[in-house]
């Protein structure tokens, strides 16, 4: 009697665990927090805390906006003359004559496109919107990017990084991957309160750990040109596909630029099928 009355507790607690698994659509890998870690061979000889080699952990960088264009048209020099590829999220209404041209700089150059949203002013937090603001601005950028570059980008990163697990699902709902940061995000106070650039590019480093990450710069061309001098000899600046493993899906998504109506993620799913 003993044995049943346990294996009944056994089985209603199976049936319960089952049933909030299956109630929940949020997995953690429909977010993308930092690059994956790199391989490092193991030291050897003696045990040092620090020997400046450690250019082996992959860092990303993304920005949160294109304008204004001739700020992003200088990032875009910088990070040509390093050799180092980038993601660039942005808020479709700001897309017009003078920024498209800019996407398709991106593209040719090998960085990375997503989205934002449609509305820059205001920027939406999705902790205060309802479910169909949420939905408006996903599917209302993604009617944007189609008309205005031909493919529509998976990638989606909230506005200030606002996300809570209702905003998530519906991320989800819609086929996206949502990309956040762990390192900088700080540029623009450094920037409003008109600090020095060494102060700034110092605030803004020192968030990156030696692990590497995903960080968020500004889009100041004379930050990101110091930052990736002080920087770049001790991370490792890989592109989006490098840093999360997505096996070049990104770049094969964007050859589509101007030439297909089709989403990145329909993309996706004809080159694994």
């Amino acid at each position: 009697r003993t044995t049943q009355k346990n294996n009944l507790k056994m089985n209603i607690f199976n049936l319960a665990l089952s049933a909030l698994l299956a109630s929940s659509s949020v997995h953690a890998s429909d977010v993308i927090h930092s690059c994956n870690l790199a391989e490092k061979p193991e030291p050897t000889g003696p045990y040092q805390a620090y020997s400046g080699d450690t250019k082996v952990a992959h860092t990303h960088i993304i920005f949160g906006d294109i304008t204004p264009a001739d700020e992003v048209e200088s990032i875009l020099n910088t990070l040509k003359a390093r050799n180092t590829k980038a993601s660039f999220f942005m808020h479709t209404d700001k897309i017009d004559d003078e920024t498209k041209p800019l996407l398709q700089r991106m593209v040719d150059e090998g960085h990375t496109i997503g989205s934002n949203g449609q509305s820059s002013n205001p920027q939406v937090n999705f902790l205060y919107a309802n479910n169909t603001y949420i939905e408006q601005q996903i599917t209302g950028a993604d009617s944007d990017f189609k008309e205005a570059i031909g493919f529509v980008p998976s990638l989606y990163a909230p506005s200030f990084g606002a996300l809570d697990s209702r905003g998530q699902k519906i991320l989800n709902k819609n086929g996206k991957t949502t990309v956040m940061w762990s390192a900088g995000a700080n540029g623009w106070w450094f920037l409003d309160n008109n600090e020095p650039l060494a102060t700034a590019v110092a605030g803004i480093r020192y968030t990156l750990p030696e692990a590497g990450g995903i960080i968020l710069l500004p889009t100041n061309a004379e930050i990101v040109d110091e930052y990736l001098s002080q920087v770049w000899p001790y991370w490792k600046f890989v592109d989006f596909d490098t840093c999360t493993g997505r096996s070049g899906k990104a770049a094969k998504a964007a050859k589509a630029f101007g030439k297909s109506s089709k989403s990145e993620s329909e993309s996706e799913s004809e080159s694994e099928s």
